[in-house]
């Protein structure tokens, strides 16, 4: 275990809030961002040493009619393989995969108004660890938007409503049914106990 604090409800959550957070919030931010509700199911499978879930599946439900699927988990032998995400269509198709959701590998559309192959080769990225190029111009945009006090492209409430979808996944784990959002009143410190050694 990398430190103490991993792993626990107390402090950060598992494989969900920690591995998985940033490709939940993706999913949410490509899918419109409304949900309706969400219901889910958590395991700890193989990490006895952690309190926290390594194993988490979901299912979205958004306000706009859409489904979405969350599977997350640091199970995977022999390191985790890829971080994927697909967006099926009635009129095309997209998967984005890679180390780190960083390559255009499916580019699929009934309409074909852009060459697929090009598509695929301007939006690659061959970043160097699972971590890729997203921080640094996260950062200078964060920068410009105090320089010039303007709302940056990424604010503290689109990271809210990634760690509301989190814990509505943990709450409806915890309840065995499906949880409406907005989700009011959860907390991590609520799972303890969730798993039995």
């Amino acid at each position: 275990m990398q430190a103490p604090w991993r792993g626990t409800w107390e402090k950060d959550g598992g494989a969900l809030m920690n591995q998985c957070i940033h490709n939940i919030d993706l999913l949410r931010w490509m899918m419109g961002d409304e949900i309706e509700e969400v219901f889910a199911y958590t395991d700890r499978l193989n990490h006895p040493y952690i309190e926290a879930e390594d194993l988490g599946l979901a299912l979205v439900k958004f306000k706009n009619g859409a489904y979405g699927m969350i599977e997350g988990t640091t199970n995977v032998y022999p390191t985790n393989l890829e971080e994927t995400l697909y967006l099926f269509g009635e009129k095309g198709t997209v998967k984005a995969g890679g180390k780190s959701v960083n390559l255009i590998e499916e580019w699929r559309f009934a309409d074909d108004t852009e060459d697929d192959e090009e598509v695929k080769a301007k939006f690659a990225e061959n970043p160097p660890n699972v971590y890729g190029y997203g921080h640094i111009p996260l950062y200078k945009d964060v920068i410009k938007s105090i320089k010039n006090k303007h709302r940056p492209y990424i604010d503290a409430e689109d990271g809210r409503r990634a760690l509301e979808l989190v814990l509505a996944i943990y709450k409806s784990a915890k309840e065995g049914k499906p949880v409406k959002l907005p989700l009011y009143d959860f907390s991590t410190t609520e799972m303890h106990g969730n798993f039995k050694d």
